[in-house]
């Protein structure tokens, strides 16, 4: 693994629980912060979102669209 790769494996298993911490404190962050936290807790999959609309963006089954025919 590389230095990089360690730092960042590093700062996730430490920031995970800080911005978990936030999350249940969002009350008191104001609106700005609250969408900042939002959007970093989505891209670090934190929170569940459900299941995306559309295509699934990775193409894990790419001929199946999750319509019945």
């Amino acid at each position: 693994m590389t230095s990089i790769r360690k730092t960042e494996q590093t700062y996730r298993t430490w920031s995970s629980p800080i911005l978990l911490e936030l999350k249940e404190r969002e009350h008191q962050l104001d609106a700005e912060a609250r969408q900042a936290l939002q959007n970093i807790l989505v891209e670090r999959r934190l929170v569940d979102t459900g299941n995306p609309s559309g295509e699934d963006r990775r193409g894990a089954n790419p001929g199946a669209s999750g319509r019945s025919q």
